[in-house]
């Protein structure tokens, strides 16, 4: 009797261990694809609308908007973060008094010295790219002397990585990097149309008729667009801040106050209240057809910098920054490394420990 009650409690041990040991096994089933998953900031993103009686758009919550201080044909205004001026959008409708050349520009000084296309850097040639490469000194001259505030941001080296090609209003597409006053690297997409609109040819030299002639025939520079995040954070923005173009709508009270010198651009605006959402549609289609590399690179030696490893969920297909060792702890089969392809994609979030 004995030897049976001994057998039995060993029996009911052994269930018991197998008991426990199965539940642990259970336990780590049913926990192993658990992780602690923080919503990345651009997802939490709600809107707004902004509405100031003449332009209408939606904008993130608790953005600015500042609008500069000037007439219906230069209207601009600036959409950002308080928190980081970096994540920005910029439109303008309209910049003029740039020469075409040096030459022409020098040439005119002797003129008119304290002309403003005397002071104006020209745009050799006439690009996108050129109107950008001269950026700084001119809004350093808008800032300082038209405006009397900071209100165009500053573009400190500012660099292309892509021209994806031209824009709907005929300016090129350009993805650029720049750097604030404070070094920080920036990346963006930078459209903006330059026009010459005639031709007026003056000699070089004012006292001698036989010189060389130069055209000093004004250019003016149409619907300057650009927005621009953190060279890290731009993938992850670029949507975010497309959006607020899409959603642009001008109103009646802005068409009557418009000069009608401009009836052309009057013209576009009317006829499409939502022109701005196709060109939208145009950056972001060109956005996809983007050069890659540069963002498998920078993406990733801004994890290995900020200690981070990327993955992806199989099941939803999002992409998460993990803390670094993430892959080594988990055991699970949902969340997987990234394919370099991937790193051209906005996270959704943070795997944190």
């Amino acid at each position: 009797m004995k030897k049976y009650l001994l057998s039995l409690i060993i029996l009911l041990l052994i269930i018991t261990g197998c008991d426990k040991s199965n539940n642990k096994i259970t336990n780590v089933v049913k926990k192993k694809d658990e992780v602690k998953i923080v919503q990345s900031e651009n997802k939490k993103i709600e809107y707004e609308d902004y509405d100031n009686g003449l332009v209408n758009l939606k904008i993130p919550k608790g953005w600015k908007v500042d609008v500069a201080p000037t007439d219906y044909i230069h209207y601009s205004f600036k959409v950002y973060n308080p928190n980081n001026p970096n994540y920005v959008f910029l439109f303008g409708l309209k910049q003029e008094g740039f020469l075409k050349s040096e030459k022409a520009r020098s040439t005119y000084a002797k003129l008119y010295p304290d002309a403003m296309f005397s002071k104006l850097a020209p745009i050799d040639p006439q690009t996108t790219e050129a109107f950008y490469k001269v950026w700084n000194d001119n809004v350093k001259l808008s800032n300082e002397t038209e405006l009397k505030q900071e209100y165009f941001p500053y573009l400190n080296e500012f660099t292309v990585l892509d021209n994806l090609g031209k824009s709907d209003l005929g300016g090129d597409i350009l993805r650029a990097t720049f750097k604030d006053n404070s070094g920080n690297l920036n990346q963006g997409l930078f459209t903006a149309t330059v026009m010459s609109t005639g031709s007026y040819y003056i000699n070089t030299d004012i006292f001698n008729l036989f010189s060389e002639k130069v055209d000093v025939w004004p250019l003016n520079v149409y619907n300057i667009i650009f927005m621009a995040a953190p060279d890290s954070e731009f993938i992850n923005y670029e949507e975010v801040l497309d959006y607020c173009i899409s959603t642009i709508t001008f109103s009646d009270k802005f068409m009557s106050g418009f000069n009608t010198e401009e009836q052309t651009l009057v013209s576009t605006i009317k006829a499409n209240q939502q022109v701005y959402d196709s060109i939208s549609d145009m950056i972001m289609d060109s956005w996809e057809k983007r050069n890659n590399s540069y963002d498998i690179i920078s993406q990733k030696q801004s994890d290995a910098t900020l200690g981070y490893e990327r993955v992806y969920d199989t099941e939803t297909g999002d992409i998460y920054k993990a803390y670094n060792g993430f892959t080594d702890d988990y055991h699970g089969d949902r969340y997987q490394t990234i394919t370099d392809d991937m790193y051209t994609q906005s996270i959704s979030g943070y795997i944190e420990k």
